[in-house]
């Protein structure tokens, strides 16, 4: 017997999970295991609210943010829970169309094969384009796990922007025919102000170099320039969102604030008309 759960991470995700909850609830998984990074808006109420006894929400109330740590909680709960599948996806993420309509199918391919999938990165305020600069052209990850196959997490991983997935012992192979949508950069003023974040947080916090960091960040932004196409008509089906909500989100975050306070020219490499 086959059963699924999603392992998702949220922080204060209260306006995000507004729309997407909607969605996610549709979706063929026995349990969505949550790790919840001490929120202090309303993310647990709203996602109980939403999902009931199909939510789990593990916390354990650490200090700091350690991804690895936070995936491998809810790996293992759900390896210990009866789970025969996970699918790990971001708070920020959607599962095509075309993977949900050929579900049993889609997750059978794990039994031989450690299938990655294609990252539809949505851009321009629409669902309906997706980035295909360098960076995001052949952008294949791992988000399905067979757990009889699936490895543990390495604990010694930076503590964010780890591989969201442990090792899987079975042959790789890639696929574009379905995957996952990522909402990350739909909003281009949202997802320029997150990464010029990203960047003044390590500076400021990691004591990374301006090189290094640059080096890091700056091929994936590949300066705003994303050279969309349209996103494939099965991928997307009727599947629809409203970009205006990362504008709030972006608020509540205080990306712009925290970048001005800790402004370090060399870094601003892209989106300095958002800076203003």
């Amino acid at each position: 017997m086959t059963i699924v759960h999603g392992n998702i991470m949220v922080k204060n995700e209260e306006l995000l999970l507004q729309e997407l909850l909607p969605i996610w609830q549709k979706y063929p998984l026995e349990k969505f295991v949550f790790y919840n990074d001490n929120s202090v808006d309303n993310t647990v109420d709203i996602i109980k609210d939403a999902l009931g006894d199909r939510a789990v929400i593990l916390n354990d109330n650490r200090d700091k943010f350690h991804e690895s740590y936070n995936r491998s909680r809810m790996l293992e709960y759900s390896r210990e829970n009866g789970a025969t599948h996970v699918i790990a996806f971001d708070c920020d993420e959607l599962l095509s169309n075309n993977f949900l309509n050929n579900f049993d199918e889609a997750i059978s391919l794990y039994e031989s094969q450690d299938v990655y999938l294609y990252w539809f990165n949505v851009v321009n305020d629409t669902v309906k384009k997706i980035r295909q600069d360098p960076s995001y052209i052949n952008n294949f990850r791992s988000f399905v796990l067979p757990l009889k196959y699936t490895g543990k997490f390495n604990m010694n991983d930076w503590k964010y922007h780890t591989p969201r997935t442990p090792p899987v012992s079975l042959p790789k192979v890639a696929t574009k025919d379905f995957g996952v949508i990522h909402l990350q950069a739909i909003n281009r003023r949202f997802y320029a102000l997150k990464q010029l974040w990203y960047k003044h947080y390590e500076y400021k916090n990691y004591d990374h170099s301006i090189d290094f960091i640059n080096n890091r960040y700056d091929p994936v932004v590949n300066g705003l320039n994303f050279m969309e196409i349209d996103t494939p008509f099965d991928v997307l089906g009727d599947i629809n969102f409203d970009s205006s909500v990362y504008d709030e989100i972006e608020k509540q975050k205080k990306y712009y604030e925290f970048v001005m306070e800790n402004y370090v020219e060399e870094l601003v490499t892209f989106g300095k008309e958002y800076l203003k």
